[in-house]
């Protein structure tokens, strides 16, 4: 009775959707359902109503369209609702509704800022179109068309599914109540008018800018404070920021010129004034988007992502705090964690979905397991670390998820107890491939080298330019072709 109850007040496709979805969970709590049972032929009357619907919303319109639709499924789901019906409804969405997304634009920026496709039962379902057109999936065809072969360049994404139900259908993603609860998302999309997508979509190659920043040691950067055992940055000191602002503001102006696609700097070395070094700059070729490393200001460790005249597009907060030893005790980074709590993601048309991760939120299994769900296909993770710890995680969600990640170090993390080969190792960028049938993964790590000798006079950074559209045979497997330079 509670879907026939309440279908009266729907009145688009995708809270039909949730509807019907929050309907099979409650069911399913009750007793189980195969769902590779189900008899497609059983419901050709469904699938007709909801492919009449997608026909006719372009000539009728979409209400008018809709209530045909409602109309027949009342009689459909009548005189008993069951798991079954229910879920011929939601299949037959999944494979005839081309997802359109309506969220709410954020002023100016031809962003669009939304959490699910539907806008009933939030609490309870939560609808997310899965991404398609995404570089991975270019490379792909190119791939396969250049090579005149059947194969893929990789092997196929791990499935990691959102509830019993997500497992069933193939171009939205629904998430059950638990998976609302553990992970409150924000998915921040540019509009088809943005430049950004333009740019993208014209583009058959990645460009990163990772920026290691500073060599001088944090403790003159920051001022950290300590509270029994845990730690907060108070301030970053005045001389540091001034310097530090003016080395920003040198970086990006060199990037005009350098075609960056993703400009990075590393965790905590950034504040609002050193941010602020290129607003409003005019009209900015290079970087597209720039990944503001991270910071620390009232118990908040906080990556600003911005375009390249400084305006924000979202934010994340870090998640795992770091730990470290001193004079024998262990100290914690303290985080207010109520003001930790949102996920969030940038979707960019023809591109996929980016993530930030920050430093060793890498290493969270409950943080990473949400790049798995949401299909993370890029993860940037700015850090501030001595140890490469990172990695394992790094390689495992390249090789297992097809993301690729690029953590982003500064110089000044490296100390001075490092030996050999591992002294100047700064950050890594991973990538999938595959070796033979196998599911492999390249790593290519960058140093500090010669660079040092310039830090002074100003920061040198580091070019890995990611050709989707070319591969090369590594070691490791067939991948992407990278290829590396400095700025």
């Amino acid at each position: 009775m509670f879907v026939l109850q309440q279908i009266g007040n729907i009145d688009n496709i995708y809270d039909l959707m949730a509807l019907c979805s929050s309907f099979i969970f409650c069911e399913l709590d009750k007793k189980s359902y195969e769902f590779a049972r189900f008899k497609d032929d059983d419901y050709d009357n469904v699938y007709d109503a909801i492919d009449r619907y997608r026909c006719e919303r372009h000539h009728k319109g979409s209400k008018s369209a809709f209530d045909e639709l409602r109309n027949y499924l009342i009689s459909f789901l009548k005189p008993e609702t069951t798991v079954e019906k229910c879920f011929a409804v939601v299949k037959y969405i999944d494979e005839l509704v081309e997802a359109e997304i309506n969220g709410r634009l954020l002023g100016g920026k031809q962003i669009i800022e939304y959490s699910s496709m539907n806008e009933q039962y939030k609490n309870k379902v939560r609808i997310i179109p899965k991404m398609r057109g995404t570089f991975l999936e270019r490379g792909e065809e190119q791939f396969k068309n250049i090579n005149n072969s059947k194969y893929s360049l990789f092997r196929g994404r791990r499935e990691c599914a959102c509830s019993l139900l997500d497992r069933e259908i193939i171009n939205y993603m629904i998430w059950d109540e638990q998976h609302i609860d553990d992970y409150p998302t924000f998915i921040y999309r540019f509009d088809k008018k943005s430049s950004i997508v333009k740019h993208f979509y014209e583009r058959n190659q990645i460009v990163f800018g990772i920026v290691p920043f500073t060599d001088k040691p944090g403790n003159e950067i920051l001022n950290v404070q300590y509270e029994h055992r845990a730690f907060y940055i108070q301030n970053m000191y005045e001389d540091a920021e001034r310097e530090l602002r003016e080395r920003y503001k040198n970086v990006c102006s060199r990037c005009e010129q350098e075609d960056i696609d993703f400009l990075i700097f590393p965790e905590m070395l950034m504040t609002e004034y050193i941010i602020s070094a290129v607003q409003n700059s005019g009209k900015i070729l290079s970087p597209k988007i720039i990944v503001n490393g991270s910071i620390w200001k009232d118990y908040v460790n906080k990556s600003v992502i911005t375009d390249g005249n400084g305006t924000e597009i979202f934010h994340y907060c870090k998640k795992q705090p770091y730990e470290f030893e001193k004079d024998g005790e262990k100290y914690r980074e303290f985080l207010d964690q109520e003001k930790n709590k949102a996920y969030t993601i940038l979707e960019i048309e023809g591109f996929g979905r980016v993530g930030i991760g920050i430093c060793r939120d890498l290493i969270n299994e409950t943080v990473k397991l949400f790049h798995r769900y949401i299909g993370t296909d890029l993860l940037i993770v700015p850090a501030y670390t001595a140890s490469m710890d990172l990695q394992g995680s790094a390689e495992d969600l390249s090789k297992e998820y097809n993301c690729i990640v690029v953590a982003a170090n500064a110089c000044s993390a490296l100390g001075g107890e490092r030996e050999g080969d591992e002294a100047d190792r700064i950050g890594f960028i991973t990538l999938p491939a595959k070796n033979g049938n196998d599911r492999s993964c390249v790593l290519r790590r960058y140093t500090r080298e010669s660079c040092a000798q310039e830090c002074v006079r100003r920061c040198v950074g580091k070019k890995f330019i990611i050709n989707f559209f070319q591969t090369k045979e590594y070691p490791e497997g067939v991948s992407y072709e990278i290829e590396e330079d400095i700025f």
